[in-house]
């Protein structure tokens, strides 16, 4: 609007964000910072600031089209060519819009008119056929008799459909858009959307997509950062700002855009004041997507005598240097997602039997597990009677504090032979392979979507000839999951039973060994569960205390080579990536325990055949069983010395600890219903070629369950009518009965039934 003055919950809708690496004061956040072109230029130093870029006017249909049918890209191949060169997000600003059209434009009649902006968005699209967003409507809320743009003076308006008050023609235009752009992020854009018009943008946008408009994101320009107040002016109050966020996100249910952001003050306090206040909000609300600050040099912005700017003669204004400082501290350039949010590798932790989950658990850790809550004796003490409680109570803070994989759940765990029901011990072969399957089967239908699951714990012999944890004790566990003669048949048994039910998760074997790091007596399990084809996926390695060594004045941390050498064996020997489940150093005393951390944590995070790390417990004093109580970070309220170096660790050698299993963790291959060509989920925002993208609002991700609700597979499609069509043309499929959809995006569900 360059001349004028202008938790959805939580599964609602769901958009993962994609970790950027490109240059800019944002560089590896999980949101963009961007900046607009400068009068038609781009100063040398936009990439030392800025990892977005938008051009002011130079896209604009009336400053390429200035003679019907001769385009001129020049200003708009400067910024396309810089985002491309520089690996840069390009927005596309903007292909409808009242203003700054063409003025031959206005001369023309409905059809002359139509034909016109065909061809318009038809040679956008030849000379930018891969742009990653495009603000396809700008500006065209009606505010009473009037819109926020002149499209009165002109017929687009007649020629896209007209306006019976459902603003038809800004449909036609994000129809018209998708067609030619399938997979970019389609963003409708508007002024005064944070106070004044905020209600009737909101209208707008819903009476769109209720028409079907495949429209991705709102895109929403924030001006009205300051306001008057005791007779000066002061900074929009963080409080109207969050409630416009929220109104607006969980009214249209999309993603949110701050496309044009300034502050215009010749006082620099006060431009800096506003930028604390309100740049903090912006880039930790998870749906608001990406920032676009507009213009950034004193006196070349589109306010009065560019009072907006952020660099005046060369020199950095206070807001500037507080921009750069916000983004330099770890927890807040990663959004409150955790100390390793952007590495390539999560950084979890443990939540206590009954304890409860602190509210500063997501400033430190991007992943969560429990302790025992979740084990098989803790949920079914009587047979038959499962009680979920205290395992959903950290299992359902994760889904309403997540969007998509932002805070994992890993399962831990399903068998362990010294977490057995008691009341297993008196039944035979048969009724305990029937309570195993019951037990697995209740946990899928609890929880279809697991991330992690470790599948089997404690199941390696030791020299006596007895298993980690028992499960040779009073039981036919072993037995009824096809015996033990040598391979482990018992375990494979339970990796393939775990596959059944969860076709996507990792399955972890998870195990100790106190006396080296080749871990060689669990190697040769997991060796012998390969050779079965059992579908293992990763090595869970428990890490707890015996990471340090000696006693009295010679005790000391198990060094950090003879940790990555016994990495480098196990993995040279299993070829499956490993995860750190259970590390900790129990000590008060302070200087050991850094010393520990700083030896260890650095080859986790930066082996690449490590692909997570989980630590034991965080808070002193509240620590799982059988672990010492001073293994706790943080001791009444204050960080330990290896909280803080930890937190330093990630500002220093961020870049060294995203350097990770970059191959992610692939699962086994799947069998019967999942082998069958249900297609892969989609993924709603994804990084291809280092471009953002979104899905079409209209293409929708569907789980599939029987009716005992065992998750049997994914798939994508248009509609309900459509997915139940796909599945019933699949001859693969089970036979008959009746089967359940859960889209995704909204959690609604439909049954339908398949007759052979």
């Amino acid at each position: 609007m360059n001349k004028l003055i202008k938790s959805i919950k939580t599964l609602a809708f769901i958009l993962a964000v994609p970790t950027f690496s490109f240059a800019g004061i944002a560089d590896g956040a999980a949101k963009f910072l961007g900046n607009t072109t400068t009068l038609g230029e781009i100063p040398d130093n936009f990439g030392t600031y800025w990892n977005q870029i938008t051009a002011e006017n130079e896209c604009v249909w009336g400053y390429v089209e200035k003679t019907r049918g001769e385009y001129d890209w020049t200003g708009c191949d400067l910024a396309y060519n810089w985002a491309r060169k520089n690996k840069a997000i390009f927005s596309f600003h903007t292909l409808l819009w009242g203003s700054q059209n063409p003025q031959w434009l206005s001369k023309l009649d409905v059809d002359e008119t139509k034909k016109a902006w065909t061809a318009w968005i038809d040679a956008v699209k030849e000379h930018y056929p891969d742009l990653e967003m495009i603000e396809v409507v700008n500006e065209a809320v009606k505010n009473g008799n009037s819109y926020h743009s002149s499209f009165s003076s002109n017929k687009l308006i007649e020629a896209l459909g007209g306006d019976s008050g459902n603003y038809e023609f800004v449909v036609t235009a994000f129809k018209m858009a998708r067609e030619r752009w399938p997979k970019t992020i389609l963003i409708y854009n508007d002024y005064n959307t944070i106070q004044w018009n905020k209600d009737q943008a909101i209208d707008l946008v819903k009476k769109i997509k209720a028409q079907g408009a495949p429209i991705d994101a709102f895109g929403m320009q924030f001006h009205e950062t300051t306001a008057q107040g005791s007779g000066k002016r002061k900074c929009l109050h963080f409080s109207v700002l969050k409630r416009a966020l929220n109104d607006a996100h969980e009214q249209t249910g999309l993603p949110i855009y701050i496309t044009q952001y300034d502050v215009g003050d010749k006082d620099d306090n006060l431009q800096k004041k506003c930028y604390i206040e309100h740049i903090p909000l912006l880039m930790e609300t998870e749906y608001v997507k990406g920032i676009t600050l507009w213009g950034y040099i004193y006196g070349k912005t589109w306010l009065e005598e560019g009072n907006s700017g952020l660099i005046k003669d060369g020199v950095e204004r206070p807001a500037l240097t507080w921009l750069k400082e916000y983004f330099k501290d770890s927890r807040v350039r990663r959004y409150m997602l955790g100390l390793a949010n952007g590495a390539e590798k999560r950084l979890g932790n443990v939540i206590v039997d009954g304890q409860s989950i602190p509210e500063d658990y997501e400033d430190y850790w991007n992943e969560i597990t429990t302790d025992n809550a979740c084990t098989w004796i803790a949920v079914e003490k009587e047979r038959g009677n499962y009680d979920f409680s205290k395992c959903d109570a950290v299992h359902q803070w994760t889904v309403l504090n997540r969007w998509d994989t932002r805070m994992p759940f890993k399962f831990r765990n399903l068998l362990k032979g010294t977490h057995l029901p008691h009341w297993l011990n008196g039944l035979d072969v048969n009724e305990t392979k029937e309570a195993i399957t019951a037990w697995f089967d209740a946990v899928a239908k609890h929880y279809p979507d697991i991330y992690q699951i470790e599948v089997v714990d404690g199941a390696v012999r030791n020299s006596t000839g007895h298993y980690h944890s028992g499960f040779d004790a009073y039981n036919n566990v072993i037995e009824a999951l096809g015996g033990d003669d040598g391979d482990y048949k018992f375990v494979a048994t339970a990796f393939n039973m775990a596959r059944k039910r969860w076709p996507y998760a990792t399955l972890i074997y998870n195990d100790y060994d106190e006396m080296r790091w080749e871990n060689d007596p669990t190697v040769n399990l997991i060796l012998k569960l390969q050779e079965q084809n059992a579908a293992i996926d990763a090595f869970g390695l428990q890490a707890a205390n015996w990471m340090i060594q000696g006693s009295g004045s010679e005790i000391k941390c198990i060094a950090g080579s003879t940790i990555r050498d016994g990495i480098q064996k196990i993995y040279d020997k299993i070829k499956i990536p490993l995860l750190i489940t259970e590390y900790s150093i129990g000590t008060d005393d302070d200087n050991l325990q850094k010393a520990c951390f700083a030896e260890h944590i650095p080859v986790f995070m930066e082996s690449e055949y490590v692909a997570g790390v989980t630590l034991w417990g965080y808070i002193y004093g509240e620590t799982p069983r059988m672990s010492p109580t001073n293994t706790g970070l943080i001791k009444n309220g204050n960080n330990r010395p290896a909280m803080d170096w930890l937190e330093q660790y990630f500002i220093k050698h961020w870049a060294d600890s995203k350097n990770m299993w970059s191959r992610g963790i692939p699962t086994h291959p799947l069998d019967s219903l999942d082998s069958i060509a249900l297609e892969n989920p989609n993924a709603i925002d994804q990084k291809i070629d280092n471009k953002i993208r979104l899905e079409q609002n209209t293409l929708q991700n569907y789980d599939v369950f029987d009716v005992q609700g065992v998750r049997l597979g994914r798939l994508s499609a248009y509609s309900f009518s459509e997915a139940t069509a796909k599945l019933k043309s699949v001859s693969a499929a089970k036979p008959s009965g009746i089967y359940f959809l859960r889209n995704r995006t909204t959690g609604k569900m439909k049954s339908f039934e398949v007759a052979r």
